[in-house]
């Protein structure tokens, strides 16, 4: 269902429900016209004071649940980058563990091991920057996309 829809629904419903029974009770109250126009009047302010009353709380749990789900995404989201972390993690020291064993292998390429430290170096720099996030919003995503897009520029220059 859209999310506008029960605030448009109950309106309806209300507004249906204020016309049919409010003017029966006019009706059935005044015995001339000067009655007439006076309950019109205060079923008129009425109706304003009620329904502003009925958007208040309606708009209100909806603003209040669409605040819960926002809640809800940034934690999925933040428990999402703390996972990516420790998998990160993992991973790196599984390639150190691998560039050490290659370490001891005689004949081994010393530009693949150079190359290797140097892979492990940039991703510990990197993981150290994304373990001392506490709190990860759309600023931080993108200071580091462009941040790395700026290096990328640069070494290719």
């Amino acid at each position: 269902m859209k999310p506008y829809l029960p605030v448009v629904l109950a309106y309806t419903i209300f507004g249906a429900l204020w016309i049919f029974l409010s003017d029966r009770l006019v009706a059935a109250e005044a015995s001339d016209l000067a009655g007439v126009v006076f309950w019109q009047t205060m079923k008129g302010w009425l109706f304003i004071v009620l329904s502003s009353l009925l958007l208040l709380a309606l708009t209100k749990r909806a603003f209040e649940r669409q605040q819960r789900l926002e809640r809800e995404k940034l934690m999925i989201f933040n428990k999402t980058v703390e996972g990516s972390y420790h998998i990160l993690l993992n991973y790196l020291n599984q390639m150190q563990l691998v560039t050490m064993e290659a370490e001891q292998c005689a004949g081994f390429d010393a530009r693949i091991l150079e190359l290797a430290h140097a892979a492990s170096s940039e991703a510990t720099a990197e993981l150290m920057k994304l373990r001392d996030i506490q709190t990860v919003t759309a600023e931080h995503i993108h200071a580091v996309i462009y941040e790395n897009l700026r290096k990328r520029a640069n070494g290719a220059e």
